[in-house]
């Protein structure tokens, strides 16, 4: 028995040491105890001051819950029973004992750093008396045989946590044997009474685990907050696999690395896509893009000719992009004065024209006709802005274009010569083209058909040499505008 203490102890020693929970669920427990027996020789249980019988016990238990605890006892010892009490005959029973069963055990403490921890159990073994001693009424003893029976019992204890390691275990198994023969109780002049056994057991235990990190990432299992880990996942200081972009799912899962904090995204750590048009929703600007169309990066349908209409409703492809805003919903231009020239091309979308006067009406013969005789014919005093009356009949007749033509918008420009100061003729020049829009502006004229500016002498149409030349320079230009 000594041997085996040593080294059982010697064994324990050696063991990983923890709180027996879900991650160290190994126990073992070193007892020495009393055996207190009730059978046909007498009842000795709770009867502290009669011959002692006492035993050393060996457990080993696991965890399975807060509650719950599954294991095993091996005890040997002595058994019996000193000055016999159910007969006037003194007698004596002393034996050998084996002992083994299973145990189921309950603990009525959820938490695991309390110093107590009482717990009831039930168990189930087999128990073996043997090497039977010659009693006073004893013949033989040659029926130790007889002494093996199969032993239902229960009982009380209660643990003394000293550490996370060690404790301090008291506990009393009551065992009720399938048997009566085991004391040899056929030799007695009475009626068999079952061999009923107490056991009182004091010891010390201790908790350990064969494998300290489950999983193997490095993180023990005390530590370890994600217990189950695959071999190989990195995993953080809690022991949880690694979530760099933070979108919940762990990067050895994660097939769409680096989404952006706060996105949702599906188990696969993908941002979820709607439209499944490839474009993630917080990056679509299209969101409702029907399936299997073509989009740009913005999640949008491709518009090839860049009209404004996506490629899969454009009937108009290769539509220049300068139509965009004069298409129908089916990208082909639109001609709305129906003249033959689109709109993205007429500058007079509301009136029939010409291609050639990029859809605006043609300019006609004596309209030109008018505008060149009132280029020298609009006179002025000399010096001055002041219209002479002489140019009154000129000017009338282009206010009378101007009325007959209300798509026509007039520049009206002033130049002249090239004699005096650049300064003063450049003002002279803005002036006199001023005059000019004032008289049309009094004759009826909208004054948004109208623009005037002023030259000076930078633009002559003839030498500054001559005189006849110089003339030519002092002139007043009218040019049609067409504008959208």
């Amino acid at each position: 028995m000594k041997k085996l203490f040593i080294l059982v102890c010697a064994v324990l020693a050696t063991l990983t040491v923890s709180a027996q929970t879900e991650d160290r669920p190994w126990s073992v427990g070193l007892y020495g105890g009393k055996v207190e027996a009730a059978n046909d020789w007498g009842n000795k249980f709770f009867h502290v001051t009669d011959n002692f019988y006492g035993a050393a016990s060996l457990t080993f238990s696991r965890y399975l819950n807060e509650h719950f605890d599954v294991g095993l006892q091996a005890l040997w010892g002595r058994y019996g029973v000193g000055d016999g009490e159910f007969f006037s005959n003194d007698g004596e029973f002393k034996s050998g004992l084996g002992y083994v069963d299973l145990m189921g055990r309950f603990k009525f403490v959820k938490n695991e750093e309390a110093l107590l921890h009482p717990f009831v159990f039930i168990n189930l073994g087999a128990r073996a008396i043997y090497g039977l001693d010659d009693a006073t009424d004893f013949q033989t003893t040659s029926d130790a045989n007889k002494g093996v029976n199969f032993v239902l019992g229960g009982g009380v204890g209660c643990d003394m946590r000293l550490s996370d390691a060690w404790g301090i275990r008291y506990f009393a198994k009551y065992g009720y044997p399938m048997g009566s023969t085991a004391d040899l109780a056929e030799n007695r002049e009475c009626g068999a009474f079952n061999d009923q056994h107490l056991i009182h057991n004091l010891g010390i235990y201790v908790n350990f685990a064969f494998n300290t990190d489950k999983d193997g990432d490095g993180v023990p299992n005390k530590l370890d907050q994600c217990p189950n880990t695959p071999a190989g996942v990195s995993v953080d200081a809690n022991g949880c696999p690694l979530d760099t972009d933070k979108d919940g799912v762990a990067d050895y899962l994660d097939k769409c690395p680096g989404t952006p904090e706060g996105i949702s995204v599906d188990s696969v750590g993908c941002p979820f896509d709607a439209d499944k048009d490839g474009v993630a929703d917080y990056l679509d600007q299209c969101p409702e893009t029907p399936e299997n169309v073509s989009v740009d990066e913005n999640g949008c349908p491709l518009d090839s000719d860049g009209d404004g209409v996506a490629d899969y409703l454009d009937k108009c492809p290769g539509t220049p992009s300068a139509a965009k805003g004069f298409v129908t919903e089916d990208g082909c231009p639109t001609d709305k004065d129906g003249d033959g020239v689109f709109d993205f091309e007429d500058v007079c979308v509301d009136v029939a024209g010409v291609k050639e006067n990029k859809g605006c009406p043609e300019i006609k013969a004596e309209v030109k006709k008018v505008f060149e005789k009132a280029l020298n014919g609009i006179q002025f005093q000399t010096g001055s802005a002041k219209i002479k009356s002489v140019s009154n009949k000129i000017l009338n007749d282009v206010v009378n274009i101007m009325k007959e033509n209300p798509s026509y918008k007039l520049s009206i420009n002033g130049h002249t010569d090239n004699v005096g100061d650049p300064a003063k003729n450049q003002k002279l020049s803005e002036d006199r083209a001023a005059a000019v829009k004032k008289y049309l502006e009094d004759k009826g004229i909208e004054s948004s058909r109208l623009t005037s500016a002023g030259f000076g002498q930078d633009q002559p149409v003839e030498t500054n040499k001559t005189a006849k030349g110089r003339a030519k320079n002092r002139r007043v230009e009218f040019k049609v505008v067409f504008e959208k």
